[in-house]
């Protein structure tokens, strides 16, 4: 394991030798603590220096033992580089698929602006154009029956541009690209009680805060995410938004007052299918390097925080 031609090179070598430096002192405490019978066992992953000067990741299992009567310690350790291999081909897929899952909402978000582009700039034109002309048209006739039948005509017509701008909010808030996330944030709110009759509160430390594209995108669409699961499964009364910035971090907080759940559905083991929602989240918004924090209780509600790191420069 450790490149030697002969056993006779080790044997009276101290076993603190062979471990890696750096981790030389976390070893000699746990020798220590053994030796002085205030711990028996122990198993850790370790490193060791092999003799061309390479490392070895190693699985370390660690007796107490009597020795010529004495106090001693016995030592066993267990090769595990290739496990180390698959476990850093996992890591490397994880982060390939949080990439992907990001590039799909990323791309998701362009697609949704560029039809909101073309429902506002053409079809919600058109519909304004074609209004416009059948009042025209209406101040010049004189039969009523035609009259009535152009104005219900225009109130359709009223009623589609109406439902375009609809469309066009809902797709891509012009609110979000143009204001930013702090404002736009306010504008969903005020649109969720308007739809839901639930009552919210938004409170925030700042009037703006610079983020990346990415990012406010990303938080913006989380927020919406948990906005719907309130509605679809908290029978909450109200929800309390905080948007907080610290030199280093920024924090949306979202609180309901309704029915909760047993956090532990969020376990993979346990996760259903209708958590996907939560754990999309979840790993979008590691992505950006931050954390979901969800603490719940039945009938005691649920906060859901979102945490993400900013430098200085980007408040």
């Amino acid at each position: 394991m450790l490149g030697f031609e002969d056993d006779s090179e080790l044997i009276g070598t101290p076993a603190l030798d062979i471990v890696q430096e750096a981790r030389r002192e976390i070893s000699k405490d746990l020798e220590e603590a053994m030796l002085s019978g205030s711990i028996e066992l122990f198993s850790i992953e370790d490193v060791y220096e092999q003799k061309n000067g390479e490392t070895l990741p190693v699985e370390v299992s660690v007796h107490a033992i009597q020795y010529d009567g004495k106090p001693a310690v016995q030592i066993i350790a267990r090769d595990i580089t290739e496990r180390k291999k698959v476990e850093a081909e996992i890591w490397e897929y994880q982060n390939m698929l949080k990439q992907l899952s990001s590039d799909l909402i990323l791309a998701e978000e362009a697609q949704r602006r560029n039809l909101a582009i073309v429902l506002h700039d053409h079809l919600g034109q058109s519909l304004a154009m074609a209004k416009i002309k059948i009042t025209s048209v209406l101040k010049e006739l004189e039969d009523v029956d035609l009259v009535k039948k152009l104005e219900a005509i225009q109130q359709d017509i009223s009623g589609a541009v109406d439902q375009t701008r609809s469309l066009t909010y809902e797709l891509s808030p012009p609110v979000l690209h143009e204001l930013g996330f702090i404002t736009a944030l306010e504008w969903r709110l005020d649109k969720f009680t308007e739809e839901t009759g639930i009552k919210t509160d938004y409170t925030h430390n700042l009037e703006e805060i610079k983020l990346r594209d990415e990012q406010e995108i990303i938080l913006f669409r989380s927020v919406d995410e948990i906005l719907k699961n309130i509605i679809k499964h908290a029978e909450a009364s109200s929800v309390m938004v905080t948007a907080e910035a610290s030199d280093y971090a920024f924090v949306v907080k979202i609180q309901d007052n309704g029915l909760g759940f047993d956090t532990s559905i969020l376990k993979p083991q346990s996760r259903k299918i209708d958590s996907f929602g939560l754990f999309s989240i979840k790993e979008r918004t590691e992505y950006l390097g931050g954390i979901v924090d969800i603490q719940s209780e039945i009938n005691k509600g649920t906060t859901v925080s979102l945490t993400i790191p900013v430098s200085l420069d980007g408040i």
